[in-house]
This record gives structure tokens, C-alpha cells and sequence, in this order.
């Protein structure tokens, strides 16, 4: 948002501020400015005036001009299009130097004198108007020939350029910034001059209607006028320029000038797009794309409101009758109607969709006085228009909540004088201590208390209030995230400690590859709608592409052994998010030593799930199939903690270990959440005496070891503490039947167990063995 000192002062009297304290001021409020520039014409460069314009005689391009300074006249050749007798110019008298350093001589064009120049708007470092010289009105004063040029205001001004965040639509125009700097600073709001209607005017409903839909949102307010000329003047002019919104065109600089002035919305039309025989009817419905659409006399829309409008029904110079329209539609509605409807949208949209003026009339007369004041035309009197009674934001605000948040108590007269200097509302009882707000309808930043807590502290002053001690009682800091990031760092810390070394990937992965390595891929609804490449188009369902990836290049780079862990979010179908944590292992168990006689072993199955246990503590392993194209069928198990499933572990499948030109790897992934880092507690353990038997047993080949696990555990007496397999052997004496060697631990916290007692135990359970299982001593 660009604002310059002269055109501040229009709305609120700074003529006494210097524009360094403006700055400050904005910048204090929560209006970021973002550079201050002056506008500073060099001496010697006066108003003067075109006597006489005659072509050169030796040079087509070239004019002859004999021009009046005041106190002379000199005779200057100048090549600009637009000169002309009788016009009121800028010259650079001879000794004169412009701003890019050119310093002004008498000197000869094609034969003939020139004793200074005329000047272009850019030759004199303001923004660039047109071709051609800057054309002099009393816009910017009373013009005396002689008179320097840097005693006008308007070229003697400060440009401020303001950073506003996309939430303060209502600071999008001069009007906006005054108003917020009126309450700092202390001043009122200028009242601009108001339209008089003649009473034998004719009447708008001689030439327009307006028909609109009950189901529309926005509020419309139109006028008509019969136009001869339209003009504009330099000070409209030059001020767009310094916007950034000069256009040729005369009536959208108007409606630009007014728009930017106000904040309120301007459009205008061409009649004769709704006419019908002698009069015009504007149609308001809601098009199919949910947008407010004006609809013409073809019945087609030529606008959306505060969207977009068609060029077809823009006026042109031989237009006579033309309306013009001023409009609001709640920013939020803006928003998301536009963009689900998918169209082309025009400058007024940025407007809309944060927020414009809502107050028509304001925009509308304003527009009116200046083409009024500028322009040949005819104005019809009243207005047409179609205004939705949007009910305000209401606030209860209670001033001891609004002291506690601030700190400090704030005199109520001084709340609520800036609080209706905002454009608020308030209602309050003064033995009470609530106020009634009642947000204006340009602030739809504002939603609650804290909202308006910082309304009044940006204008009061951060600086102002005065700072005290913080004072708090701290809670306890234990709770579900800080539990979660201390487990997650403990088992980073562990996989480390036991060799792993972790690596970090996107969450993205490539739809394409999941597919063939058999994992579960989004719903369609549910996938990436704009991927960063084709290679990450969608959300990954497992860490284990990634970290096999990441092997492949470490082996690519001559590593013998690769050992690498991850902890990060997957996601399952519906897009909902899971912790894992992965792990990998491919080629050597361990790098070359002279232990090892340089010829390490490679990776084994339990190998790699005793680095893993080491991580993750004690786990069981259940067989079963995997469920996916990664793991290998001979060599896969489910991982079970507390007898709950919450991984697998498996060979990386051959077909895959080939495609990537890796040796043998094996990979695991775990559900972070299954996993606890329980407080160690302290347990009483036996100073007696522990002692072992390994019993080879005659077991069914397709009997579980997890169903003869659980069997043992449920008669086993107190004295076993704990027991595992340690070896299986096959022969074809055997049958249907194989040798399974289990180990037996025993010891009691009482005393020293003799053999008696150890050989009792073990015939109690072969015996419950031989029973339920037909399993005999091999």
C-alpha cells in the first residue's frame, strides 16, 4: 500500500507531523512501513507556458516553441508529441540540473536556438505518465508563470510504502490509514465534500432498474450519468503513478482514484449492455459457480462481483449513458466462492477477498464529486441499490479480562474513545464494568477479546505500558508429546549405541514403486493433488523403500556393511498418520579386523533381530506371511511385545536384493507407539544358586512353538525362570517329526535347588507334554 504525505493530509490534517513521525506512528500500530521516499524538485525547473508551436524547419520530430518563464521568453526546440500552444509546462531553465545529472545549456538544434527544456514527468524523477512532456493544471495549485516547481505541494511530497499483512483489507486505501493513525495521533477524520443534487435533475428511474435475487450476498448501489468528456487532472494522475495504477484510459483512473481514496469497490458499465427500448434493467442472481453475477440484456453474466468483469460491457468514449457501481461482499463469501468457481479474476479480487469498504454511499459520492469536478457530464439524481442487512460481530468485553491480558489497567475513557475512533460500537452501564462492542463491518479480523485487546494496545502503545515481573507457577512438564519425544530419542540413542546409523527421508514417495513392492497406497481422494515431481507424488505407507534406496547408494559408494535406522510418520489409506520406526541391515555383520582375519561373516536373520532387540527390548517372533513384495516368504516374522503385534522382521526378498545390486539385507519395522520406555523399577533377584538343563524333545513338524510356548509357561512351577529354544534338527528317521532342544532355567529366592528337585520339575512338564502332545524325549 503506497500513501503520500499530501494525500494523507486530505483525509487527516498532518501538516504540523513531520513524515519520519508518521512512519514511526504506522510502524508502532502494526503498519509496517517498508520505505519512505521524497519527492524533491531541483531549483531552476518553473512553470511556464507555451506561447507559440510551430514545426522545424529542418527536422520533422522537432518543435519550435517560443515560451513565456515569467520575467522572459526563450525560444526551446522540442521533440515531444503532446506540446501544443497554450499549455502550461514544466521547463528546466539553462543552469538548471536534473535529477539524473544532466545539466541544462543553451545550445543549437538543426541550426536554431534552445534555451532550456520542456520536461517529461520522468525527466524530473517523478513516475512515468505518458510520451511526452507533464502538462501543468491548477490540480496542483494556482500556476504562476516563473514560480519554482518545488514550491507545490504535490511536488514536494513523501511516498510511503506501508507492508500490510493480508488480514487488514481495511487499511487497503487512504481512508483505511487514516482512520487508524487518526487515534494516535489524536485527530479527526476530514470530512470530504459532499454531492448536491439540483432538484429538477432528472431521476435515475428514468433509465435504470435494478432486480435482485433474495439469495444474493452482496450490496450494490448504482448512479447513472450522461457524459461529454471525461477528464482527469495532473494530481489524479501523478498520485496513481506513484500507486502504481496509471492507465490511459480516463474513466478507469477515476474509478481507480476513487477505489483507492475510499477502499469501497468501483465498477462501470456501458447502459446500453442492460437496455431494453428506452430503459435498462440490471439482473443480480447467483450463477451456478456460486459467485453474485450481473446479468445484461442478453441475459448472459457480464460480471461477478468483486471477481471479474467482462469487457464487453465496459464503457468507451462514445458511451454516453454510463453506470457506475459500487460494491461489497463479505471477504470470507469472496473467498470461498471464487475458489471453487474456477474463473478468471480481475484487480478488484485482491480487494474483495481481504476486505473492502463496506460503506457504498462514502465511495460512490466521492467518485461522483470528483468526476464532477473534473469532467463534462450530467449526473442523474437518487441511486439504485440492493444492501444486505449483515448482522455485526458482537463482544462482550470485560475490563478486568482486558487488564489482566495487558498488564496494566486502561483508563475506560480511553478505551472507548479509541475503540469509536476505530469505528466500533460500545454500548456499557457505568457502574458496570463490561462494554457491548459491536464490530464494524470493515474489521473482519476481529473475532473475539484478544482481538480487540490488541486493538487497543497497537494504539496505546507497546512502548507505553509499562513491564513487570513475570510471575507463574510452573505445572508438571510430563505429559503425551514430551513422553513421546523422550522415547523416540531414547531409541535413536539406543539404535545408535548398537551400530545403526539413522537417516531422514521426505514423507513423499513414488505411487508407481509402492505398487510394485506390493504396500498399500492412498485412496485417489485422498492423494497429492499438486506433488513437488513425479518421483514424490504421494504420501509414503512405509519407511523401508526409502532406507533400502539409501543402502543401494551407500553401496554404490564401495560400503561393505550398512547398518541404518529411521524413525519417522507413514500414513494408511484414509491419510491418517502413524509412528514407525525401521530398520535395515545389508552385507557384513561387523567391518574388517584382525579378529575376524578380514573375512567377516555376513548378516543372518537372528543376528540382525538381536541388534534390533538390543534397540527396541525384548520381543518374541511369530511366524507368518508377509504381506507385501519386500520381504522374502522363507525368511519373515511378525514381531510381538507383551503378546500384541507391532512389526515384522524379514530377509529382503531376492528378486528386489538383485534389482538393486545389494548383497543380503534384512529389514524390520515397529510401530513407535507399541513401544514403552517404562521407568526401570528395582526387582528382588536370588542369591541363590541358578542351574540349567537342555531337553531334546520329539515334536510335530507343524506344531507352533508359540503353542508349546504358552503350554509350558501355564503348568511351569515358580522355580522356572525362563526357557527358550536353542537348536531344531531335521532327519528323515524323524518322519513327521523333528528335534526341537530346549534350554531350561531354574532358580529359587529361597534356597539352593538339588538335583531332586530340578529332575521333578522336568518329568511334571514332559509328563503334561506327553498328554497334550504326544512329544517324547528324542
Amino acid at each position: 500500500m503506497i500513501i503520500t504525505r499530501q494525500w494523507l493530509n486530505e483525509w487527516i490534517d498532518v501538516s504540523k507531523i513531520s513524515s519520519e513521525k508518521i512512519c514511526k506512528t504506522l510502524n508502532e500500530i502494526g503498519l509496517e512501513v517498508d520505505s519512505l521516499h521524497h519527492i524533491k524538485i531541483p531549483q531552476n525547473i518553473v512553470v511556464a507556458k507555451v506561447i507559440t508551436c510551430e514545426k522545424h524547419p529542418d527536422a520533422d520530430k522537432l518543435n519550435v516553441c517560443q515560451v513565456d518563464l515569467g520575467e522572459q521568453s526563450v525560444q526551446i526546440v522540442c521533440g515531444a508529441k503532446n506540446v501544443r500552444a497554450g499549455q502550461f509546462v514544466a521547463v528546466s531553465k539553462v543552469g538548471a540540473t536534473l535529477p539524473n545529472g544532466m545539466e541544462i545549456k543553451s545550445t543549437k538544434l538543426r541550426g536554431l536556438e534552445s534555451n532550456g527544456m520542456i520536461c517529461s514527468a520522468a525527466e524530473l524523477g517523478l513516475p512515468n505518465l505518458e510520451d511526452g512532456i507533464m502538462v501543468l493544471d491548477e490540480s496542483i495549485g494556482k500556476l504562476v508563470l516563473g514560480k519554482e516547481l518545488s514550491e507545490y505541494p504535490l511536488f514536494n511530497d513523501d511516498v510511503i510504502e506501508i507492508e500490510l499483512t493480508a488480514n487488514r483489507g481495511d487499511c487497503l486505501s487512504i481512508y483505511g490509514i487514516a482512520r487508524d493513525l487518526s487515534v494516535p495521533f489524536g485527530l479527526q477524520i476530514i470530512e470530504q465534500t459532499q454531492i448536491k443534487e439540483d432538484e429538477n435533475q432528472l431521476g435515475i428511474g428514468r433509465v435504470l432498474h435494478v432486480n435482485a435475487h433474495e439469495k444474493v450476498d452482496a450490496s450494490l448501489l448504482y448512479k447513472v450519468i450522461d457524459q461529454k468528456e471525461l477528464r482527469t487532472n495532473l494530481l489524479i494522475d501523478l498520485r496513481l503513478a506513484f500507486a502504481g495504477l496509471y492507465e490511459a484510459d480516463a474513466l478507469v483512473k477515476l474509478l481507480q482514484y476513487a477505489s483507492y481514496a475510499t477502499g469501497v469497490l468501483l465498477r462501470a458499465y456501458a447502459l446500453k449492455c442492460f437496455a431494453k427500448e428506452d430503459k435498462a434493467t440490471i439482473k443480480i442472481e447467483k450463477h451456478k459457480n456460486t459467485l453474485d453475477a450481473i446479468y445484461g440484456n442478453k441475459n448472459t453474466p457480464l460480471a461477478f462481483v468483486g471477481v471479474s468483469q467482462d469487457d464487453t460491457c465496459k464503457p468507451h468514449s462514445d458511451d454516453k449513458l454510463i453506470i457506475l457501481e459500487a460494491n461489497y461482499t463479505p471477504p470470507a463469501t469472496i473467498s470461498l466462492n471464487n475458489a471453487s468457481a474456477n474463473i478468471q479474476a480481475d484487480k478488484h479480487l485482491y480487494r474483495s477477498s481481504r476486505g473492502s469498504e463496506p460503506e457504498l454511499a462514502f465511495g460512490m459520492h466521492y467518485l461522483v464529486y470528483i468526476l464532477e469536478q473534473t469532467s463534462d457530464l450530467l449526473v442523474y439524481a437518487g441511486e439504485q441499490e440492493v444492501i444486505q442487512d449483515i448482522e455485526p460481530t458482537t463482544i462482550t468485553l470485560n475490563l478486568d479480562d482486558l487488564a489482566l491480558m495487558i498488564g496494566e489497567e486502561i483508563e475506560k475513557n480511553k478505551i472507548i474513545k479509541i475503540l469509536q475512533q476505530l469505528g466500533f460500537e460500545v454500548g456499557f452501564k457505568n457502574e458496570q464494568n463490561v462494554m457491548h462492542l459491536k464490530v464494524p463491518q470493515s474489521r473482519k479480523d476481529i473475532l473475539n477479546i484478544q482481538d480487540v485487546c490488541e486493538e487497543i494496545v497497537r494504539m496505546v502503545g507497546i512502548d507505553n505500558i509499562k513491564s513487570k515481573p513475570l510471575a507463574f507457577s510452573e505445572a508438571g512438564r510430563n505429559n503425551l508429546a514430551y513422553e513421546n519425544f523422550k522415547k523416540r530419542q531414547a531409541l535413536r540413542h539406543r539404535a545408535a549405541s548398537v551400530g545403526f546409523y539413522e537417516v531422514l527421508h521426505f514423507v513423499f514417495d513414488d505411487a508407481t514403486r509402492m505398487e510394485r513392492y506390493g504396500l498399500k497406497t492412498l485412496y485417489k481422494k485422498r492423494d497429492l493433488a499438486n506433488p513437488i515431481t513425479n518421483e514424490l507424488n504421494t504420501l509414503r505407507t512405509s519407511l523401508i523403500p526409502n532406507l533400502i534406496e539409501s543402502v543401494a547408494r551407500n553401496v554404490k559408494f564401495g560400503k561393505k556393511s550398512v547398518r541404518l535406522f529411521e524413525a519417522g510418520t507413514v500414513f494408511d489409506k484414509a491419510r491418517d498418520e502413524t509412528a514407525k520406526i525401521a530398520f535395515v541391515f545389508s552385507g557384513d555383520c561387523e567391518n574388517e579386523n584382525i579378529a575376524n582375519h578380514g573375512k567377516p561373516a555376513i548378516i543372518d536373520f537372528f543376528t540382525f533381530a538381536k541388534r534390533v532387540s538390543n534397540v527396541v527390548g525384548v520381543m518374541e517372533l511369530q511366524n507368518a506371511e508377509p504381506q507385501d513384495n519386500l520381504s522374502s516368504p522363507y525368511e519373515y516374522a511378525q514381531i510381538l511385545i507383551e503378546g500384541k503385534e507391532v512389526g515384522f522382521i524379514a530377509r529382503l526378498h531376492l528378486s528386489i536384493q538383485r534389482e538393486l545390486e545389494i548383497p543380503a539385507t534384512y529389514i524390520c519395522e515397529i510401530d513407535l507407539n507399541a513401544l514403552t520406555c517404562k521407568q526401570q523399577v528395582a526387582q528382588e533377584y536370588s542369591k541363590f544358586q541358578a542351574s540349567t538343563r537342555d531337553l531334546s524333545l520329539m515334536v510335530d513338524k507343524d506344531l507352533r512353538y508359540s503353542i508349546l510356548q504358552e503350554h509350558i509357561t501355564s503348568i511351569a512351577p515358580k522355580e522356572l525362570i525362563k526357557f527358550y529354544p536353542i537348536d531344531i534338527y531335521n532327519s528323515e528317521e524323524f518322519g513327521a517329526k523333528m528335534s526341537l532342544t530346549l534350554k531350561f532355567h531354574f532358580q529359587s529366592h529361597t534356597r539352593t535347588l538339588e538335583e531332586a528337585d530340578i529332575n521333578s520339575s522336568l518329568e511334571e512338564i514332559l509328563h503334561s507334554l506327553q498328554e497334550t502332545f504326544g512329544i517324547n524325549i528324542r
